[in-house]
């Protein structure tokens, strides 16, 4: 059994989604201490194999200097990671990569288990382009992609298009995670899990809400985990944590077994 968390951590800026919270600027600057030692002491007690961490802080004066996905691997004793900034560095987006703050802002996959064939996909639009893919083998190959969309519904559109073609370009069985800014709910990826057979299983999830954001009071579903035919999902959660504006989700999976075809044997011949 593999478990999969997709955790969108706010850059450990510990607001869960009240409106006047955002009013807090500073913490932008000056986070929480700690927190991101509360959220790995929760994480540790549910015991991850594969952690897709969005909104991290790779280093800034935010997280002072800090490189929160090495040091998440490290405390949860994972064996590998990758990590890139959300922005593309072409265009005029690429100004991001040089300003305080905004150039250590990234999504992150963190694995107990080897990462390799690891490509960036770069969405056409929006703001927040980069896409994260790494196969796993666990034991069989899996393919991850870990993805934050646009805020703007017309951006996010084209997005989730582009994100169609890259699922249906792989051939290993994909898991498809991250915050998918779905403001109008779960319609807007209803192309996307036709076209890629890609599968939505919340409905195994009888204990939560079915909403990830804001966390005090969840009412929006924002964040998704998405699993080919061949994976078997055997739990879905959406986890009660406290330190984001978003409530992370959790997957347990294993492998569909296949039938194998019978071997035909001969018929031995009597002598004549």
């Amino acid at each position: 059994m593999v478990r999969v968390i997709s955790y969108n951590i706010e850059y450990c800026e510990g607001i869960p989604g009240k409106w006047y919270q955002y009013l807090k600027f500073w913490k932008i600057f000056f986070p929480p201490k700690k927190l991101d030692e509360r959220i790995i002491g929760s994480l540790k007690q549910l015991k991850a194999d594969i952690l897709a961490l969005i909104e991290v802080d790779t280093g800034s004066l935010r997280s002072r200097g800090k490189d929160e996905v090495r040091f998440i691997e490290e405390e949860l004793g994972l064996n590998s990671f990758i990590e890139k900034i959300k922005y593309p560095i072409t265009g005029w987006l690429k100004l991001f990569h040089h300003l305080p703050i905004l150039g250590k802002q990234a999504n992150a996959l963190i694995s107990r288990f080897n990462l390799t064939d690891i490509k960036y996909h770069v969405f056409h639009e929006g703001t927040k382009r980069m896409v994260i893919e790494a196969t796993v083998k666990c034991p069989k190959k899996v393919t991850f992609l870990v993805a934050h969309l646009s805020l703007g519904k017309k951006a996010r559109g084209k997005q989730i298009k582009e994100l169609i073609d890259i699922v249906n370009g792989i051939k290993t069985p994909v898991i498809l995670m991250g915050d998918f800014n779905t403001f109008n709910g779960i319609k807007e990826i209803n192309e996307l899990m036709k076209k890629t057979h890609l599968k939505d299983k919340i409905s195994l999830d009888k204990n939560s809400v079915p909403f990830t954001e804001p966390a005090w009071n969840p009412h929006r579903r924002l964040d998704y985990i998405l699993t080919s035919p061949e994976i078997n999902v055997t739990n879905y959660s959406v986890l009660k944590f406290p330190f984001s504006d978003h409530l992370p989700i959790m997957i347990d999976f294993n492998f569909r077994k296949t039938n194998k075809p019978k071997k035909l044997t001969k018929k031995k011949r009597g002598r004549k």
